[in-house]
């Protein structure tokens, strides 16, 4: 049976990437949740999607150009989280997806010292942000994040050249382009892309991970 996170918390209901997000994705029966995470300018490692803040919080500004204590409120009211008060939080599984680079030295250091390496994934489009991370820590669950067009290039080869301990993250429309492609490799998939889970009841196999916005 797969593993069902909410993508950046309950976020189909809540501020996405908000503690309010991830508990409500925890009450709902989730297994845990995804969310996204940078560093600010004093190295710590927050939890914000965007570069800049306007879209989420209560004002403007660039993540990286603020220090931790610098940072205006999100929108609900609540403090920008950091990932080390997030993973106090008692998730089955919380997918880390590291924006930008270089940020991965921020986050392995966090997820470390919340003794949480054994309920984290790490992901990532930039695939050299990854294998630096897993290079670093053998012990950390990471995966490559593609996109649909990325995804859709792929072939066999490219699958085998990667190494069989990495976590393939796909949107849910190219796995649905070519089931026949994904299906050997199902136990591996982390599924996204999907207002909710329901949709992923079009594959005709079931894979590792679920990803979506609700239920």
């Amino acid at each position: 049976m797969s593993l069902l996170l909410g993508h950046r918390g309950l976020s189909s209901r809540h501020l996405e990437n908000s503690m309010e997000a991830f508990r409500a994705a925890l009450a709902a029966g989730l297994d845990g949740f995804e969310l996204d995470v940078q560093p600010t300018a004093d190295g710590v490692c927050c939890v914000l999607h965007d570069d800049d803040l306007a879209r989420t919080a209560q004002g403007p500004g660039l993540l990286r150009r603020l220090k931790c204590g610098e940072l205006p409120r999100l929108r609900n009211g609540e403090g920008v989280p950091r990932l080390s008060d997030v993973l106090e939080l008692k998730a089955r599984l919380v997918n880390v997806e590291l924006k930008g680079e270089p940020g991965w030295n921020q986050a392995l250091a966090a997820v470390e010292a919340a003794g949480a390496l054994d309920r984290v994934l790490f992901s990532s489009f930039e695939h050299s942000e990854v294998l630096q991370l897993w290079s670093a820590c053998h012990e950390a669950r990471c995966g490559f994040l593609w996109d649909a067009e990325e995804a859709g290039d792929l072939d066999a080869e490219a699958l085998e050249d990667l190494p069989a301990q990495l976590t393939l993250h796909v949107p849910l429309a190219a796995v649905l382009a070519r089931p026949d492609f994904w299906r050997p490799h199902a136990s591996r998939l982390a599924v996204w892309g999907m207002a909710s889970a329901a949709e992923a009841k079009a594959l005709p196999f079931e894979p590792g991970i679920l990803i979506a916005d609700g239920l």
